[in-house]
């Protein structure tokens, strides 16, 4: 607020937050695996942290394995400046080894969500993906990952997908303590993502 107002009390034009792109991650000695999907930059009273999606796609071991794209890797990985250094605090990593059949392995980065739902001043991420391996229409696994620190809660489940319409819905399991009263606030806010990835198509 105070540099707000010492902004329009000078006629100074704050500068636009930076592009987090594979450039502005290279000049800070960034890496990722594969393809860079997404980056967001974060603010809490821990300090700036970054959050990097990547998606890397390489041959399957499995024998019968034909295409350098039959496994693929998402990672979403969760950085923290520390004394000038960016430090990883924590990753999510999850993948599909899928030779012959159709295979998606994909972030939903418009999903993604940055909270502070327990009013700690520490954020929550909340990142929703899905991967997919069948020979025809039929469900992906979808997942919704929240993560504060080390505290991480999942709701699992099934989406069919299609070009229009809502996803259809199969079943879907929560973490145990999802369901307990004190973590309601996370479970409403991650049924909420849920939502907003079944309707990804419309």
């Amino acid at each position: 607020m105070a540099i707000a107002l010492w902004l329009a009390s000078t006629g100074a034009i704050a500068e636009p937050a930076p592009k987090i792109d594979a450039v502005y991650l290279a000049a800070r000695h960034i890496g990722y695996a594969g393809t860079l999907v997404g980056a967001k930059r974060v603010e809490d009273r821990e300090g700036e942290h970054l959050l990097v999606l990547s998606r890397k796609a390489s041959r399957s071991q499995m024998a019968n394995s034909d295409s350098d794209e039959d496994y693929l890797e998402l990672a979403a990985t969760y950085y923290g400046r520390r004394d000038g250094r960016w430090v990883t605090e924590w990753t999510v990593r999850d993948s599909v080894d899928c030779p012959i059949l159709d295979h998606v392995a994909e972030f939903f980065p418009s999903a993604v969500r940055i909270t502070d739902l327990n009013h700690d001043g520490r954020s929550e991420v909340t990142i929703p993906y899905r991967l997919f391996c069948s020979g025809g229409v039929d469900y992906s696994t979808v997942k919704v990952i929240l993560r504060e620190g080390a505290t991480k809660l999942a709701i699992r489940g099934e989406l069919e997908f299609h070009d229009t319409g809502p996803a259809l819905q199969g079943k879907r399991q929560y973490d145990a303590a999802l369901l307990q009263p004190i973590n309601a606030a996370y479970k409403k806010h991650m049924d909420a993502v849920w939502k907003t990835v079944v309707h990804h198509h419309d």
